[in-house]
């Protein structure tokens, strides 16, 4: 992989170009940002051991936020087939959790998250390449498969059926936090934060999920190239910073 310096103030990335590719940031800082009727609105500052501008790695859609540098930066560059490789050479459930965490980021930065992804779409709906040590559970409409503040035992991959992820509010109101249907998984963000459980989960119909258990989870993580365990933990923080 190439390493490239960058002076202050150059665009890396222009919100709506198409292609083009991702930096891991070694050393500096740079900005993401978009430009609502002449004025510039920053989603981000990402620094040394994040990556800027994956997302059009993943979808190959319009960019939809611009990147520039803030200080003398460092930058590893990463093209879309090199991502592509390493995204197809980590394992099924990684991919799934990668998925998740895009959707959630989105949301986040107010940007659609019904859009394609279809880097993800031919991926099976099974975290291992086998299936002989598979453990499914199913839950009956209404059931709490788990209640926030609970200890994070695993991770959930759906197999079929749909979720809503909850919280309770201070005035004991019910805050829907979102569904995830098929092919999605929840769960994941209190084992890769190792901490308890953050929001409820409801069963809305019949529904049935593959459970990954933590040490698995772990295992399978750390079968993923270093590239995409990076993106895994960038998200992460993110998601805790909430941009």
């Amino acid at each position: 992989m190439e390493e490239i310096n960058v002076a202050p103030g150059r665009l890396l990335i222009k919100e709506g170009d198409s292609g083009g590719d991702a930096f891991l940031i070694t050393g500096g800082r740079v900005e993401v940002f978009r430009a609502v009727n002449g004025t510039k609105h920053r989603l981000a500052t990402l620094g040394p051991g994040e990556i800027a501008g994956e997302m059009g790695l993943i979808d190959n859609a319009p960019r939809s936020a611009c990147i520039a540098t803030m200080e003398p930066t460092r930058l590893v560059v990463i093209s879309r087939d090199l991502f592509v490789k390493q995204l197809r050479a980590s394992p099924p459930l990684v991919r799934f959790v990668l998925h998740s965490l895009v959707r959630t980021l989105r949301s986040i930065n107010g940007i659609p998250t019904d859009q394609g992804d279809p880097i993800f779409i031919d991926d099976p709906i099974v975290s291992e390449r086998t299936h002989k040590l598979l453990r499914r559970d199913t839950f009956a409409p209404g059931r709490v498969i788990f209640r926030r503040g609970d200890e994070a035992h695993g991770a959930y991959l759906i197999q079929s059926g749909l979720v809503e992820i909850w919280k309770d509010t201070a005035d004991d109101q019910v805050m829907v936090l979102g569904q995830a249907g098929a092919g999605a998984v929840f769960g994941e963000m209190a084992l890769l934060r190792d901490a308890n459980r953050a929001a409820s989960v409801t069963a809305v119909e019949l529904t049935v999920c593959e459970v990954i258990p933590r040490q698995r989870f772990e295992e399978l993580l750390r079968a993923a190239p270093t590239l995409i365990r990076q993106l895994v933990q960038s998200y992460v923080q993110r998601i805790e910073r909430g941009i």
